[in-house]
């Protein structure tokens, strides 16, 4: 580990593929490079980090995933308009909804492939691991297989809890060249969450993160960090984290709320791990933890985010046709204009861009100073793209608890943490549980999801203040890529 960050990449598994089908092409020098890769723990690590570091594709949590289409779509910004790039998406068009996810079709299998391949090897080379190795590549490579055929499934998949029998997914459990049939959306959701568990049970008892937590520092005297930044991995608390987000989206609300509870008193009762970030480490002048960073259970080290997430969706330099901005009625509308709220008092900045128009622009990816004087090395508030946080598991134990006082004092742990007034007694819970869901997981592709979880049949206008959007089931579902179709209707190989 030096000044930055920075992992391997994994060239032998970093094969594009358009669909399922293109993995049929594999050839042999191919499975000659991948068994001189796992003939060591260095090159098992090798395998999983080019996984980690494809994952910031923009087709997944580079952009798509995170602050691209869900939160388009989600009407966060006032993009509606005609001459804007993003007006079709926001405006639910069907072709533009299925060609900002056809890449994230296409890199999730080649991904999933390459998880299944380490999976394997995992097997057939398992005298090359110790027992620490074993368990935390494979935990997390089963981890990330969930991870991924979990986004694929809120994307593909149907709005589920109205609709599990329908056939919408494949999933591979092998490496096998050949393209699997598509199975009902309750078969994949059972998949998942047999992935996750597992995951969970075979990094229990390993993963150094339960007892020493992340750990944000480099090993002494130059060793191996692959047991640090644990932050930066599909931990074991981001596992049950997931599994949490899982069972809430598939509605078994008992589950999520067993997880949730678990994870919660894992990091904030028996250990003090991923504590809630405080007021001096938000407000450091020019060192500005905007990203919340000591709360991330799961986050990416994106060494390019200001060049390819901040300068291209939410910069100065962006023309109004282009920009990804808030209006600045409707974002204090959302945090009730309440500027000792965190959230409101550092993630937005009014900017001018370069046709002199003053707007509020989100700033929540902007880069700062953040290298820590005495180690040098940066703290993260530059570079990461969240994807698990704790915050969203207090919202879900809030919404699944079995009391709903209890359930409360979860929801107004995250309002204090962000410097925020508790809610009354008698509010309606599910309500300001969903507005807090809105404030907090801006840039970060996860209130749609709640939306078609839900069936919302309004959701709140990004273009004018007051006004809702008419949410039709279609929206919220999206083709299979139709080269995938095609090969399958070709091949007589699922619908």
């Amino acid at each position: 580990m030096i000044r930055r960050l920075k992992l391997l990449f994994c060239a032998v598994l970093g094969t594009l593929a358009m669909s399922c089908s293109d993995w049929l092409k594999v050839s042999s020098e191919d499975r000659i490079m991948e068994n001189d890769l796992f003939r060591t723990s260095h090159g098992f690590m090798t395998s999983l980090n080019g996984i980690y570091i494809d994952l910031l594709n923009s087709s997944l949590y580079g952009k798509t995933l995170t602050w691209g289409m869900p939160d388009i779509l989600a009407q966060y910004y006032t993009c509606r308009e005609k001459d804007h790039a993003y007006s079709s998406l926001a405006t639910f068009d069907n072709v533009s909804k299925n060609s900002a996810v056809s890449g994230t079709w296409s890199r999730s299998h080649t991904l999933l492939n390459n998880v299944n391949t380490l999976l394997e090897h995992c097997e057939s080379d398992r005298d090359v691991l110790d027992d620490t190795y074993y368990h935390i590549i494979k935990g997390e490579a089963l981890a990330l297989r969930a991870l991924l055929n979990f986004e694929l499934f809120r994307i593909f998949g149907p709005s589920y809890n109205g609709d599990k029998e329908s056939e919408c997914l494949p999933y591979a459990l092998t490496s096998e060249t050949k393209v699997n049939p598509l199975l009902p959306a309750k078969e994949i959701a059972r998949l998942i969450m047999e992935d996750l568990k597992n995951a969970e049970e075979l990094l229990a008892g390993y993963d150094p993160v339960i007892e020493e937590g992340v750990v944000w520092a480099d090993e002494p005297d130059g060793g191996v960090n692959d047991m640090r930044y644990r932050s930066m991995r599909l931990n074991y608390y981001a596992v049950q984290a997931l599994i949490a987000r899982v069972a809430l989206y598939g509605g078994d609300k008992e589950m999520a709320w067993e997880y949730a509870d678990k994870m919660i008193r894992g990091i904030h009762e028996e250990h003090k791990w991923f504590p809630f970030v405080t007021q001096e480490e938000v407000a450091a002048t020019e060192k500005e933890d905007r990203i919340f960073q000591s709360e991330i259970l799961f986050g990416l080290y994106n060494l390019k985010r200001k060049e390819n997430v901040y300068s291209v969706g939410f910069g100065p330099n962006l023309k109004q046709g282009s920009v990804l901005r808030i209006d600045k009625d409707i974002m204090n509308e959302m945090y009730e204009g309440d500027e000792n709220d965190f959230r409101l008092a550092y993630w937005f900045s009014d900017m001018v861009d370069p046709d002199n128009n003053s707007y509020t622009h989100m700033i929540k990816y902007m880069d700062v100073d953040d290298l820590d004087t005495k180690t040098e090395i940066s703290k993260g508030y530059t570079y990461i793209m969240p994807v698990l946080r704790v915050s969203e598991v207090y919202l879900i134990a809030a919404e699944c608890c079995p009391d709903p006082k209890v359930g409360r004092d979860y929801l107004n742990a995250v309002r204090s943490v962000r410097n925020v007034k508790n809610v009354a007694d008698e509010v309606d819970l599910t309500t300001v549980i969903e507005q807090e869901f809105r404030r907090e997981f801006l840039g970060e592709g996860q209130l749609f999801w709640l939306y078609k979880r839900k069936g919302k049949a309004e959701i709140i206008s990004g273009e004018t203040q007051g006004k809702v959007v008419s949410m039709e089931e279609r929206f919220y579902l999206f083709d299979l890529p139709q080269s995938e179709r095609d090969y399958r209707e070709e091949n007589g190989i699922g619908n």
